[in-house]
Parts: C-alpha cells; structure tokens; sequence
C-alpha cells in the first residue's frame, strides 16, 4: 500500500518577478488555482496519507501571492503537519513574517542567486529584489528556533564564479541559517528542446568554464564545515549533469515515486510532472488514486525511466542506493 512521505502543493503560477530561468510569469493562460476550500479538505484527507513524516510544502509561482496564505498554513500545522514553502521573499515584510511564524510554518526557503547585488537582479529579472530577499531573510530570523530559513541559490552560467563568494556571506550574515543549491535546467515554461544550453536566448545560463573546480571547491568548503544543506552525492551528480547533461549518472534511479506526491493547481495528483495524473483531488477521494494498480506501475517506470530530469538533479535529489 502506496504512501508518500511528502505533499508538495503547487498552489497557482502567478509570480511577481521575472525570472530569467523561469517563464511561469509569461504563462498568461495559466489561471488554474487551488481553491481555499479544497485545500482545507486535502488537510483533511492528507492526515490519512501522510502517515511517517507529515510533511507539506507550499509552492507556486510565488506562494505569497495567495490570499490567506498564513490562514492555509496554521490549517496544516494544527492537525500536525510540517509545513514548508518556496519564496522569492520580496513580499515579505515585517509583518508578514509574524504571521507566517505564527501560523506554524517551520522552514523556508528564499532565492538567493548571488551575494552581489547585480546578478541577483539580473537573474530574478527586478531591480530590488536582492534588498528585500535580504530584507526578508532579517525579518524572519527574528524567529530564530521557531523557522529555518534557507537560502536557494540556482547554479548558472551568470553566477557561477560567485558562489564560493555567496556561501561566505551567508555564513556571516547570519539571517539565514544555510544555504541550498540547485543546478539549472531546462527553463520553466520556455518553448524550447533538449538543448536549450545551446540557444541564443538561454546559453548564458549554462556554466561553460570552470564548473568543476567551482563544484570541487563548494564539496571543500562543505567539508569544512559551511552551512550548506546539500550532500556532496548531489554535488558530484551536479558536475556529472553539467559536464553531459542528456546522460544519467550511472547508479541514479529516480526514487520519487517512492516518497513525493504533487497536486498542481488543477487539483491533479502526481507522482511524476512528465506522465499523466493518477486523479484529481476535485473529483476522487486521494486515498483511492492511492490504493491503486496504475500507482503501483507508474512508480515501476519511475524506477526504470534514464531521463535526465529537473527532479532528480534537484528538488527531490535521493542519495544513490
């Protein structure tokens, strides 16, 4: 009997900023959202699923931008979920991170592409954007034991020679409590193929030079003892990825659909973004789409699928068995 151990919610894909890797802010005809009511229910329904660890996260387009969002995440934490969500941060002020805190929401993660303010912008595609991150990260680490707040930072072609830098700040500064990376890849909602590294409109993106010593040093500096979340098992796929991006590392199986499920803001159930939904919140009892052979036979092909996705390299990356 399938359950997973994480929910993560894609609310709607409204976003406030203009991402130069991401074109979810230029998807016009993506109106979908989760209405309020259904995602009471989905709480409701996800205490029967989420049975080991609990956990949900809360993403978009920008979480923030969903009306009564604090209201959604003290829903989930009193009946007892770990709730996190994934921000840009710049709609973050001071009261807003009480409300966010108060409601029971315990981790965070903020973009944070650069600790120079130049890139930062550039790569979120808004002058400001780096002061009010900042600004966002202060705010929250007034709560300090009760949220962590985490820094994500996007490995890239235009940021690449200033991560050890980034890394340093953050250790320093101190309003966040680590740092998190993730390699880029192919650009969210952009109308391009495989080789997207190679177009004139994205090749900036894709590191070029020096990689992996820029990988290597980041494994030293995590060795050291820098406040960096991820393992260094992520950081070799991160250097195999970059140096032959249409190959699977050898002894990486995708694992997802042993322990990630996703609702997108259509209210469809997912094990993998790139197959068809196994139902639809709206329609079905999510225990059902569970306790069910199709479940069973798309996590089989997750395991034995050699695409080189987003999933494994990133968000949901699973230490190799």
């Amino acid at each position: 009997m399938y359950r997973p151990r994480i929910c993560s919610i894609e609310l709607f894909r409204k976003c406030c900023l203009r991402c130069r890797m991401c074109y979810m802010w230029k998807a016009e005809e993506e109106t979908d959202i989760i209405d309020q009511n259904l995602l009471y229910e989905l709480a409701d329904q996800l205490q029967e699923v989420l049975v080991e660890t609990k956990e949900v996260v809360f993403s978009g387009g920008e979480p923030l931008l969903y009306e009564n969002i604090a209201k959604v995440i003290k829903a989930y934490s009193q009946k007892g979920f770990k709730v996190g969500m994934a921000s840009n941060g710049v709609l973050i002020n001071q009261d807003m991170a009480r409300q966010l805190v108060e409601a029971g929401l315990k981790n965070i993660q903020l973009s944070f592409d650069s600790c120079h303010k130049k890139t930062h912008d550039f790569l979120r595609g808004v002058d400001g954007a780096y002061e009010k991150v900042l600004k966002a990260a202060g705010y929250l680490s007034d709560y300090k034991g009760r949220i962590s707040v985490c820094a994500q930072t996007v490995i890239s072609g235009a940021n690449i020679d200033e991560v050890a830098d980034t890394i340093k700040f953050i250790r320093d500064d101190k309003r966040f409590d680590v740092i998190s990376f993730m390699a880029v890849t192919t650009p969210f909602f952009a109308p391009i193929g495989d080789n997207w590294q190679s177009s004139e409109e994205f090749s900036f993106l894709w590191p070029k030079e020096r990689i992996n010593e820029a990988i290597d040093e980041i494994i030293e500096m995590k060795k050291d003892g820098y406040p960096i979340a991820n393992p260094v098992s992520q950081f070799e796929l991160f250097k195999a990825y970059f140096n032959h991006p249409h190959e699977r590392k050898e002894g990486i199986m995708c694992r997802l659909g042993d322990y990630v499920l996703g609702i997108n803001p259509k209210g469809e159930a997912r094990l993998c973004c790139f197959m068809q939904p196994i139902g639809n919140i709206k329609k079905q009892p999510l225990i059902n789409m569970l306790d069910s052979e199709m479940v069973d036979g798309y996590r089989k092909t997750m395991r034995d699928c050699d695409k080189v996705c987003n999933t494994i390299v990133n968000c949901f990356f699973q230490d190799p068995v």
